[in-house]
């Protein structure tokens, strides 16, 4: 879940990186503990050490809009902020684009990792990127069941991407396939875009478990089932309450958390406190990363119902965590995360009678059975690590400045390097 409103922390552009040595820009809107996560990945990785920028378009609002996910930046990361104090949609595309087109001008990277294609700000980064002969790179968890699609509009998509990026970064599976349909060229795909902090995760639930209790976190002292996430439509909450429900009538003993906010919770509230079982279902209310750990260490299973979900980061933090998850088919994480059976299951977010069976299985399972469900989470987690990403993206630097070398004159210099160049001459 993203994190909780934190005060913005401006950068300079050239910290942690000196002068004429950017390799590599990573840009998004606002960064929650999941961006750091994956920038820490970068500046980890050997190949990249000292040689990576971070670009924060806003320190407000970000794209959900009324909800501030975003925490305070860990000091001395370099990472600027273009506008600290404003909103996403106050700050608006033009001045984004703009600005973000400054700060390239400014690095001069070698590689531009541009968070999707669908804003100016990301469209500038590329167009950027592809006019001053550097590498742009597509980040992207976008999947073929995200929403309806026609053939046409995917075929303009397609050519845009091609047209813009030389590289892509997914998250999984169902991403690179979407990709490969989009008509991108297998070779240029990496991976293991969809990564959390997954030592932290780790090592605070198993403290928590040793040195502390449920009850400390107003939490219930038995294994519950557990949801992560905002409280909206395509999450599916209404249907997992409702399933739940059914669950407890049947006999079923776990009870309900429920940890978020937003456009359903009113309705999830008054649902519950209709029922016999109101006193089993837990709201938290929106909670920033740092107040997650608890929720997970003691949870007895993770559920991501959603009927629409990327991918579904949530998942990796609560498999981090040592979990078993029941995630929905139409979570792009689905196809990797979870061996069904094995460390949780799969299914169909439209059949409340299967989600249903799902809770009664589940929470059937013998103490053995759960624990082997939650070691296999924990190994599966962990080919989907940030030091992975920078990884993948070392190998993209490589490629680029292999084709660099081989393509023959270099282009135009950009703005900053030719002021450099001017100012020694002087």
């Amino acid at each position: 879940m993203p994190s909780a409103q934190m005060s913005a922390l401006p950068m300079p552009a050239s910290a942690g990186t000196p002068a004429g040595r950017c390799r590599v820009v990573v840009l998004w809107i606002d960064w929650y503990a999941y961006h750091v996560a994956r920038f820490e990945g970068l500046l980890g990785t050997p190949e990249l050490a000292g040689a990576v920028v971070g670009l924060e378009m806003v320190g407000g609002i970000g794209v959900h809009a009324g909800l501030k996910f975003r925490e305070e930046l860990p000091a001395g990361l370099p990472v600027e902020t273009l506008m600290p104090d404003a909103s996403w949609k106050g700050a608006g595309q033009l001045r984004l684009a703009r600005a973000v087109w400054r700060a390239l001008d400014r690095l001069d990277p070698e590689v531009v990792l541009v968070p999707g294609y669908y804003t100016l700000p990301a469209i500038a980064a590329a167009v950027w990127a592809r006019a001053h002969g550097r590498t742009g790179v597509l980040m992207t968890e976008s999947t073929a069941a995200d929403h309806a699609r026609s053939w046409w509009k995917e075929g303009l998509k397609g050519l845009l991407i091609r047209s813009l990026f030389r590289w892509a970064v997914a998250g999984g599976t169902a991403h690179v396939r979407y990709l490969h349909q989009l008509g991108f060229a297998p070779a240029r795909i990496a991976r293991f875009y969809d990564v959390v902090d997954n030592a932290r995760y780790r090592e605070q639930a198993n403290e928590l478990r040793d040195d502390h209790t449920p009850e400390q976190f107003g939490l219930p002292t038995q294994p519950y089932f557990l949801y992560v996430g905002r409280l909206a439509p395509e999450k599916n909450v209404v249907a997992l309450l409702d399933c739940w429900l059914r669950y407890r009538e049947a006999g079923g003993s776990w009870p309900l958390v429920l940890v978020g906010d937003g456009p359903s919770a009113t309705g999830l509230r008054a649902r519950s406190a209709a029922s016999p079982y109101a006193d089993q279902v837990h709201f938290a209310g929106h909670r920033g990363s740092r107040d997650l750990p608890p929720f997970y260490a003691f949870a007895g299973c993770f559920v991501l119902p959603s009927t629409r979900e990327p991918w579904g980061l949530v998942v990796n933090e609560a498999m981090a965590s040592g979990l078993p998850v029941l995630v929905s088919n139409r979570c792009g994480s689905a196809e990797d995360l979870v061996a069904h059976g094995r460390n949780g299951l799969v299914f169909d977010p439209q059949d409340e009678t299967e989600l249903t069976a799902c809770l009664q299985l589940m929470s059937s399972f013998s103490p053995e059975k759960l624990a082997a469900m939650r070691t296999e989470s924990m190994d599966r987690i962990e080919m989907f690590s940030p030091a992975n990403f920078g990884l993948e993206v070392a190998r993209i630097v490589r490629d680029g400045k292999r084709l660099t070398s081989t393509r023959g004159p270099a282009k135009r210099p950009s703005r900053a390097i030719r002021a450099n160049r001017a100012s020694r001459k002087r």
